[in-house]
């Protein structure tokens, strides 16, 4: 017996199967009548041993290609499971799979065929190792070539996902060359299917072209999907996003679909629709739909009875978006034609999707930082936190308890040689809000807000007690309403009598001791027996996100960078969400100076209605003052129409919670409008 290929150390896997097929072969026919292969067996294909040389296998007419020849790749580094006939076995879960980037497959035909479109299908790998760049060039001769179509930059939305790409062409051709010129960046190129066909396309299966650059769209580049494929040649789902009203896209059908899958995610809230010149044609009811996924679909936009014009340009906003607990980007949009004008077939000329800042609810897709849960109402910040023990409830309300004081510095200790007068100008205001030594901005600047929305929530909020202690309406981490009890004495440094203007926590004008300081007191105290930060009980740097909930019980809320809004967006979301009753901070990230004084960094103000005319709204500093500006402004900035300084503010926003739940149920007005009056102190 002769043994082929002995087996040996550093022979691939691939060789090593095709010695034990060898073998198997040899041994079979030693034990056979017969001592060669029936015709009809095909021998075992024994690939190059140079991987840059090229690999060829025959192939037959089928589904994929329109009669039999074979499949050349360029390159021979292959698998059995992944050789170059795979993009032409109409199975998608196989592959064709090679490591470069760069190369070409070549169809060489048995004899000259005419081919106007093809198709590529993706294989299970991921976006990165899909084709990204490539041509579609024909020849007689396997010499002289002739580009027939080319792609750039094309992005497929799924793994065994299909484009069709179709051109013109009424020559027969017997070679056609694929060079595929870059991938999505991988370490190997995988196509899944490549299909080459002529004349029509199935017209019961859907049409995808790839839009390289559209002006109509928010995302310039995508695919467009039709539901079927009887569009004639010059009437493709494509002439409805070529910008030119002159063109249109046709189906026999009066309901069907049309998908635009945009190669970014993109917000789009008004659309229109432009009639061909055939008005009858045009479609009469539809619904527009948006994914995040491709699976789940959520509706936009509804119409019925709508009539054109020949020619007619109908626009339509999207629903408004209502719903503040969150945001994500659409993926891809539907429009569903349910009927036309009663025409034989349907004409659309043009389809448009754009965006159009109408309120608060149309900035979301430029939001960040979404803080609801659905874990618990005081939002991500209190996720995962253990219920609150009878200990911790009993602590709560014991004005005993006083919070650890080290947390704050040294030198310090609770004062209560002090004189306590709860709102000084009739009803809580921002201007009692007034930061000193504690570097809780973001905490004071709520404070300010809920007492600029909802002072009469603020008194219901807290109240003195018999023994001149006073209680606290707070909510414990699960947004449970909890009790805290604090004694009427101040965080004051040691020297506070011979430096009385030197104040350590928060106070009215003229250091009066307030509301604000009760709140701030009782947060200390929260802050000290629940022991949640590492900080301790220590407010410095906490911000609104924590802060809002412990009052409100509702954690929701959002923020709008710095400098993704327009002036006229910013005002819109920050003028909206003071009128709906919403928390509303914000801050600078540069220091600039305006016609009220200079902007400050790293620090949050509270967002309140500008009491100049000519300003799109204002910001309060929580210092109560601003550095060279008029201390009876009390910190107030009012903003202009200032690109400058427009693009160097961020706004967080907080759902007000029970603060609301308190004014509708006891019929008060909700949502600030008016100006801000400063008071005279």
């Amino acid at each position: 017996m002769i043994f082929l290929y002995p087996f040996s150390k550093g022979v691939s896997a691939r060789h090593r199967g095709m010695e034990r097929r060898w073998f198997a072969l040899l041994f079979a026919a030693a034990f056979t009548c017969s001592c060669s292969k029936s015709d009809d067996t095909p021998a075992d294909p024994v690939p190059p041993q140079d991987p840059d040389a090229p690999h060829t296998v025959v192939v037959s007419a089928g589904s994929n290609l329109p009669v039999a020849g074979t499949l050349t790749a360029q390159y021979s580094e292959y698998t059995e499971e992944n050789d170059v006939g795979k993009v032409a076995d109409g199975d998608p879960q196989t592959a064709y799979k090679t490591d470069r980037s760069r190369f070409y497959i070549v169809y060489a035909a048995s004899e000259p065929v005419v081919i106007d479109h093809y198709s590529l299908t993706t294989g299970s790998g991921t976006r990165s190792t899909d084709p990204y760049s490539w041509r579609l060039s024909a020849s007689n001769d396997n010499e002289t070539w002739r580009q027939m179509d080319k792609q750039s930059y094309v992005l497929f939305n799924t793994r065994y996902n299909t484009l069709k790409f179709a051109f013109d062409n009424d020559t027969a051709y017997k070679y056609y060359r694929l060079d595929v010129d870059g991938n999505g960046g991988g370490a190997y190129t995988q196509i899944g299917e490549w299909r080459l066909a002529s004349g029509s396309l199935d017209p019961t299966q859907p049409a995808t072209i790839k839009v390289q650059r559209t002006a109509n769209m928010l995302s310039s580049s995508g695919s467009l999907t039709s539901q079927y494929s009887d569009s004639p040649r010059d009437a493709d789902v494509g002439k409805l996003l070529d910008g030119n009203p002159q063109t249109s896209f046709q189906t026999s059908h009066d309901r069907f679909y049309i998908v635009w899958d945009p190669d970014t995610k993109s917000y789009g809230n008004r659309y229109s629709l432009t009639a061909s010149d055939h008005a009858q044609s045009a479609p009469r009811s539809w619904k527009l739909y948006g994914s995040v996924n491709r699976s789940d679909w959520e509706l936009l936009d509804e119409q019925s009875d709508q009539q054109f014009e020949a020619g007619e340009t109908k626009s339509f906003f999207c629903r408004r978006i209502t719903d503040y607990r969150s945001y994500t980007h659409y993926i891809s949009y539907r429009l569903e034609i349910e009927g036309n004008g009663g025409a034989e077939f349907t004409q659309l000329a043009e389809w448009s999707l754009q965006y159009e800042c109408r309120d608060l609810g149309d900035c979301l897709y430029l939001a960040e930082n979404f803080k609801y849960s659905d874990k618990t109402p005081m939002g991500v910040e209190y996720e995962g936190i253990p219920a609150t023990s009878q200990e911790i409830l009993d602590r709560l309300a014991d004005p005993e308890v006083e919070p650890d004081i080290t947390d704050y510095g040294e030198n310090l200790y609770w004062n209560g040689d002090i004189e306590v007068d709860l709102y000084p100008f009739g009803t809580p205001l921002p201007t009692d809000v007034n930061q000193h030594q504690i570097g809780n901005c973001s905490v004071l600047a709520m404070y300010a807000s809920l007492a600029y929305q909802y002072p009469e929530y603020i008194r219901n909020i807290i109240r003195e007690n018999a023994d001149g202690s006073y209680t606290v309406k707070m909510f414990d981490p699960q947004g449970k309403p909890v009790d805290v009890c604090v004694k009427a004495t101040l965080v004051h440094p040691e020297d506070w009598r011979e430096n009385p203007t030197w104040k350590y926590g928060v106070s009215g004008k003229n250091d009066a001791t307030t509301w604000s300081s009760i709140i701030e007191k009782a947060m200390m105290k929260w802050e000290s027996v629940f022991a949640l930060y590492d900080s301790g009980a220590n407010l410095g740097g906490m911000n609104a996100s924590t802060t809002s909930p412990l009052f409100t019980g509702n954690g929701a809320g959002f923020s709008l960078p710095v400098g993704k809004l327009t002036s006229q967006q910013l005002t819109i979301a920050v003028k909206e969400a003071m009128a709906r009753g919403m928390i509303v901070t914000g801050g600078f990230s540069t220091e600039n100076w305006t016609e009220d004084g200079w902007t400050t960094t790293g620090h949050t103000w509270t967002a309140v209605a500008a009491n100049n005319p000519s300003a799109l709204f204002a910001l309060r500093n929580p210092w109560g003052s601003c550095a060279d500006a008029d201390e009876k402004k009390d910190g107030v900035l009012n903003v202009f129409d200032n690109p400058t300084i427009v693009s160097t503010i961020g706004i967080d926003i907080y759902m007000p919670g029970a603060a609301l739940d308190y004014y509708q149920a006891n019929g008060l007005p909700v949502g600030r409008t008016a100006i801000y009056d400063i008071p005279v102190w």
